[in-house]
């Protein structure tokens, strides 16, 4: 235990790797960790723990290459129907339009409240 700088369980390894309890046995099983079974518990090593935390591996998934994620955005627009594609397809540019559009509605009436406030 001295050797490893102490032993965690897979809760407390887990909290020290942001990821699930599950991930944790699951490393210990493709052996990226070394289990330790102490007094009918298993533990991990604080050393590996550690080492693993330093490297800041990333979880997730690699990138799509650029054909599928073309594909995929095809197959969604097919699957919208004719009458909002007539409309404009999408909506997530218009909804950012009306909320710039209310936006400078509300400075300009703050404008105007400061200059009757500042009597210019």
């Amino acid at each position: 235990m001295v050797e490893e700088m102490g032993l965690l369980n897979h809760a407390q390894a887990a909290l020290l790797l942001d990821v699930s309890t599950k991930r944790v046995g699951e490393l210990v099983r493709l052996r990226k960790l070394t289990d330790f079974a102490f007094l009918g518990r298993k533990y991990v090593s604080m050393r590996e723990v550690w080492s693993r935390n330093q490297q800041e591996l990333k979880a997730s998934r690699p990138p799509w290459p650029v054909t599928k994620r073309i594909a995929a955005s095809l197959k969604a627009a097919v699957k919208h129907d004719s009458l909002q594609m007539r409309q404009g397809g999408f909506q997530g540019p218009y909804q950012r339009k009306l909320h710039r559009d209310v936006k400078k509605k509300q400075r300009e009436r703050d404008k105007a409240v400061l200059k009757a406030i500042l009597g210019k």
